[in-house]
């Protein structure tokens, strides 16, 4: 979305031509030397040859081919006006200086205006849609009609409709309004997943203002996971779904929420943001997938919100691990994983669906339904936008072995917080120590304990104190974590922790899992230096 205001610039250049002035001399036409040259010059000029047809014939089906999209696309695309109250930061109140009280018109009386609150500011912007269905379904991004109080929408044909927001996803950027009218054109959905990189698309929309201007060019790349709505959402951090195709054709402000197409005139995208240091376009732009978008426009329509698959898992990538699990996977490669692809499974919820199939940390899942997927957010993506209730199967690689886990994919809470802030604010990094001891002191599980972390009695060693500045301190155990597993050993008490312990190699690593206090089990690496 833009501001309608927009600066002019003139492109032409002003050429300035006597009609009725007065010519001093005379020429005798036809007989000068200058003419007599212009004349011999006339007969053997030529125009510019013609290329040859056989040469400009792709060139010339490419330019048919545009028009043929261009046609056909055009009457689904519109251009969205939105009104909403700009936003006043603080508690701005009205302050009239005293030599500025005299200024003011009769009548009116400056003590009166003093300390007012001021009015708040009305904002104007436009943006871009396509209409998805015949009964007036329209997608767009959600930053366009984010806090508007009026959406006008504008027909290729020039008809001005007042739209209603059916629904806002602020985590994928993307919303749909809704018009009532008659004889409306609406667009095809294309399969995102199909694209390659070098395949042709055009760009629709209404940049800076100029609505159905078309623009041409490439999908550069797919997959590109860029933190464009979490930069501008802090309080989505970590809850975002963020997979772009990359294009090269001209996306400006105003064009946010319109299609892109393929050469089939189907929409693959939907364009959501550019990369650029002037405001501008600058070459790349980032389009929202068709497969992504269509799973939550069905959910918006059906439900007015986004309802996602959820499997109760904190992931992290195997090929590129954070600084802080190196080590963690570098231990998995010595056990014998051997795979190129895949996440490891660092948090489980035993109530969550995938804890509840049988999931545990220290797991590596490699395929869902037999397909691999590169890493972290396209598990997530293929995850949140499977319906819940949905059976799906995982390969998962644990302790030497590949084996199948069915699931029940169930829906994520509303509440859903961040992986990163599920440790209740802990940071749990590598144990990188001098000291043998761990620095805790374990009880055995009673009661209490049980009841509260939900794990029986005659399982798991509860941490009762940490040694500051001891290994269990380095690696972020809390007084009330309970060890269920060393490494492939499953803790029943204490004193086996303790004789578990005593046989672990720190300079290989130790894996522990710990049940916390948040209710998730967590996948800790011990490693002495």
């Amino acid at each position: 979305m833009q501001s309608t205001k927009r600066n002019f610039l003139w492109p032409f250049v002003a050429a300035l031509a006597i009609a009725g002035g007065s010519y001093l001399g005379t020429v005798e036409l036809g007989h000068s030397p200058a003419a007599r040259a212009a004349d011999i010059t006339a007969q053997t000029a030529k125009p510019t040859p013609a290329p040859h047809s056989d040469t400009i014939a792709p060139a010339a089906d490419l330019s048919r081919a545009f028009r043929a999209v261009h046609n056909a696309v055009q009457d689904a695309v519109v251009n969205i006006n939105i009104t909403k109250k700009a936003e006043v930061a603080g508690d701005f109140r009205m302050q009239i200086p005293e030599q500025f009280r005299n200024m003011l018109p009769p009548g009116i009386d400056p003590d009166q205006l003093q300390g007012q609150q001021m009015q708040p500011q009305i904002e104007r912007g436009t943006g871009s849609g396509v209409i998805i269905s015949a009964d007036g379904y329209i997608l767009t991004n959600n930053h366009v009609v984010d806090g508007a109080t009026d959406v006008m929408v504008t027909l290729n044909d020039g008809r001005e409709l007042p739209a209603t927001v059916v629904g806002t996803d602020p985590k994928t950027d993307l919303a749909v309004v809704r018009v009532k009218a008659d004889h409306l054109t609406f667009a095809k959905f294309g399969d995102s997943d199909e694209l390659q990189p070098g395949d042709w698309v055009l760009a629709f929309g209404s940049p800076f203002g100029f609505s159905q201007t078309m623009t041409a060019g490439i999908i550069s790349a797919k997959g590109r996971h860029v933190p464009i709505i979490a930069e501008h959402n802090p309080s989505l951090q970590g809850m975002t779904y963020e997979n772009f195709l990359q294009t090269d054709a001209a996306i400006n402000p105003g064009n946010s929420g319109g299609p892109l197409v393929n050469l089939n005139g189907e929409v693959i995208g939907i364009n959501a943001a550019i990369a650029s240091d002037t405001g501008a376009y600058n070459g790349i732009g980032f389009s929202i997938p068709s497969n992504d978008a269509q799973y939550v426009m069905d959910s918006l329509i059906k439900h007015g919100k986004v309802v996602r698959g959820y499997l109760g898992i904190g992931i992290e990538d195997v090929n590129h691990p954070a600084d802080k699990d190196k080590g963690l996977v570098d231990s998995l490669r010595k056990d014998g994983f051997k795979g190129d692809s895949g996440v490891l499974v660092e948090q489980v919820s035993p109530n969550g669906p995938a804890g509840e199939a049988g999931l545990q940390a220290g797991d590596v899942i490699t395929q869902m339904n037999g397909k691999t997927f590169k890493n972290v957010d396209e598990l997530r993506e293929q995850i949140a936008r499977t319906g819940p209730s949905t059976k799906v199967n995982l390969q998962v690689y644990r302790e030497g072995k590949t084996q199948d886990i069915a699931v029940t994919v169930g829906t994520q809470p509303e509440t859903l917080r961040p992986v990163s802030a599920m440790a209740g604010g802990r940071q749990r990094e590598p144990g990188h120590a001098d000291a043998a001891a761990l620095g805790v002191e374990l009880q055995d599980l009673d009661a209490s304990a049980a009841k509260k972390t939900g794990i029986d009695q005659g399982h798991g060693a509860v941490v009762a104190q940490v040694q500051p500045g001891s290994l269990a301190a380095n690696v972020g155990l809390q007084p009330g974590d309970v060890v269920i597993r060393i490494n492939k050993t499953d803790i029943t008490s204490a004193g086996q922790f303790a004789e578990a312990w005593k046989s672990a190699k720190l300079s290989d690593g130790v894996k522990l899992t710990v049940r916390s206090s948040d209710g998730m089990d967590h996948l800790v690496f011990v490693q002495k230096q």
